[in-house]
């Protein structure tokens, strides 16, 4: 057998001769180590498509042990000699080390190597920005949210890190699955719509309009701990048990819809309804009293109005007031007479 035939039995006997125990350390000795390379490189190779690119260190400290083990520094030798051992078994591990290495973060020294740059959008308190992403795909920011993305994305992920809350479009990529980072949870989509929510310490929550996504605690390691979640369902991070909850959220669902389309609109709803969107959308507090509060109103407000002009739209309808209450900051609704 020729020397990488012959390399790759011995990586995997369970016990050397005293020759194959000479014929390793003349190996060692000599110039050109690309055989033992090579044959490293295919054994990270064919252990990547077990573990699924996850880097198994354990592979390549076994091949190092083997070589250690195997060849036993011989007794009453001269000094230069043991020097000579070690230097060739030092070599012999950054060759394994190096070519595992190299197998497997490619991507990750490319990136070292030619640094994409970053950019952050950021959206102030009052304030909702739209970004468009190097792939396509679009995200709505809320305000005081934050998204950092690269310029271009490279690698086998599409990967950003959202701080607030945010409302992705994303285009369709199975090769390169799109990939959302926040404190506490990690969001894996091909292509959909849905809303992420994830505001500093706060618990984080992903509701999903269209499409499927998978989400995964921060904290766990990738693919372990997945949940799967679909239209008009929703996943929310419980900070007490650091564990994932899947939820059905088909109003939740229909709330980030129609504030992603611009407009609100009722076809016989419960005024509560309006009034809870409302105070989320414009995040404020409305009070209804009186007869209103048994209304139901078929109407409409775009998500551009201001919240006096939008609370027009809505008590006009219904024959109502509404009163600011500056002190409380908060808005009360009276009167009505419902339809």
């Amino acid at each position: 057998m020729n020397t990488k035939e012959y390399l790759k039995y011995l990586l995997n006997a369970k016990d050397w001769t005293q020759e194959e125990k000479k014929w390793m350390l003349r190996y060692l000795d000599a110039n050109d180590l690309s055989e033992l390379e090579a044959v490293a490189a295919e054994e990270f190779n064919t252990d990547i498509h077990a573990v699924k690119n996850i880097l198994d260190r354990k592979l390549s400290e076994n091949i190092l042990d083997k070589i250690h083990q195997q060849i036993q520094t011989p007794p009453a030798v001269h000094t230069r000699v043991v020097r000579w051992y070690r230097s060739k078994i030092a070599a012999a591990a950054l060759i394994v080390l190096i070519a595992g290495t190299v197998y497997f973060f490619k991507d990750n020294l490319n990136s070292f190597f030619n640094p994409v740059e970053m950019l952050q959008v950021a959206a102030g308190t009052r304030e909702r920005k739209k970004v468009q992403l190097p792939d396509g795909s679009a995200v709505a920011l809320e305000p005081g949210s934050t998204l950092e993305y690269p310029a271009t994305f490279e690698g086998k992920e599409r990967v950003v890190k959202l701080d607030g809350e945010a409302f992705f479009e994303v285009t369709k990529n199975p090769e390169h699955p799109f990939v959302i980072h926040t404190r506490f949870i990690h969001t894996t989509v091909l292509g959909t719509s849905f809303s992420v929510r994830a505001y500093g310490a706060q618990e984080a929550q992903v509701v999903v309009v269209t499409g499927r996504v998978k989400v995964q605690t921060a904290a766990q390691g990738k693919g372990s701990g997945e949940i799967e979640v679909t239209v008009n369902q929703s996943v929310v991070y419980n900070k007490a048990t650091g564990q994932l909850e899947k939820r059905e959220a088909a109003e939740e669902a229909l709330f980030y819809e129609r504030r992603h389309n611009g407009k609100f609109i009722y076809d016989g709803v419960a005024m509560a309804t309006v009034v809870k969107d409302m105070e989320r959308f414009y995040n404020t507090s409305i009070v209804l009293n009186g007869n209103v509060k048994h209304c139901i109103f078929y109407g409409s407000f775009y998500t551009s109005d201001e919240l006096e002009k939008a609370l027009r739209f809505v008590t006009v309808t219904l024959n109502a007031k509404v009163k600011k209450d500056s002190l409380a900051n908060r808005y009360i609704i009276t009167g009505g007479a419902c339809h």
